[in-house]
């Protein structure tokens, strides 16, 4: 059974957690929660055990010009999707256009809303954040069609979004098995199991296959590291999104997606992340 590291930082504001939030993806964190205190912002932060005594201190340091440590747990995994249930997740409404939804959670009235169900679980991409909001956001503007790739698939709300809203095929993969078993439930909530593959492991895994669509929200030193593969993933005329990173990110991203042939289609903000889309020039 996994064993989870809960940490419990008190922020000044929203923006300070953001940008915890941020250091720690770096850092593995998997999922994130945010609660108002009499004080600020208090945020819950979640990633595996392994590892943890070696990283402790510099995890602590990292933060602590933002925020201040003022607990942190050691739990099973099972009492994470519990304390979720228990807490009564809410759906997330995107602009009336998409909704996110646990199960237990009525089906939207409007059939022409994007309904897409997951399971609470630890997996990154629940839909409250910011990133995932506007991924999503994107992934309805942009139309797609054909094959799609989800790298870091999370609870794979991407990936369902996609084929809701006209992919063919999605290739989802992430390096941690939670996820893709969260995807996979995912998958069968949506009755989509036969329009995607669940793949635990690298971005490497996809070598020699093409995609008209490429999704990643996941850390700036990740897309930096692996840009050169999701443009050579990539269609001619295709379309890239990248979540994950703040606004004083931005201009590295886009200029290392320039030098793989990918010219900036849209940009949206929202509380100091970005979202962009980018097209790969013929």
């Amino acid at each position: 059974m996994k064993q989870y590291i809960e940490l419990q930082i008190n922020c000044q504001n929203e923006e300070m957690a953001d940008i915890i939030t941020a250091y720690l993806s770096d850092y593995d964190f998997e999922s994130f929660d945010t609660a108002p205190n009499p004080d600020g912002v208090t945020l819950l932060a979640y990633r595996l055990a392994t590892d943890w005594a070696s990283i402790h201190e510099e995890v602590v340091e990292a933060v602590s010009p933002f925020g201040d440590v003022v607990s942190e747990r050691e739990l099973e995994d099972e009492n994470w999707n519990a304390t979720w249930e228990a807490e009564s997740f809410q759906p997330v409404d995107i602009d009336g256009r998409i909704m996110i939804r646990a199960p237990h959670h009525p089906t939207p009235t409007d059939s022409n809303i994007v309904d897409i169900v997951v399971a609470p679980n630890m997996a990154f991409g629940s839909g409250h954040h910011h990133t995932t909001r506007m991924m999503c956001r994107h992934i309805l503007d942009s139309k797609p069609s054909g094959r799609a790739l989800d790298v870091g698939c999370g609870t794979g709300v991407l990936s369902i979004a996609a084929l809701k809203c006209g992919a063919e095929w999605v290739d989802a993969i992430d390096i941690d098995i939670w996820s893709t078993e969260s995807t996979r439930n995912a998958a069968a909530l949506n009755s989509l199991s036969d329009k995607i593959e669940i793949i635990l492991g690298t971005v490497e895994m996809i070598d020699g296959r093409t995609y008209d669509l490429v999704m990643a929200n996941i850390n700036r030193n990740i897309i930096l590291n692996d840009i050169a593969r999701y443009a050579s993933a990539l269609n001619e005329g295709g379309t890239l999104l990248l979540s994950g990173f703040l606004t004083s990110d931005t201009n590295d991203i886009i200029a290392a997606a320039n030098s793989h042939n990918l010219t900036l289609t849209t940009k949206l903000e929202e509380e100091g992340w970005v979202a962009l889309k980018l097209t790969k020039l013929a």
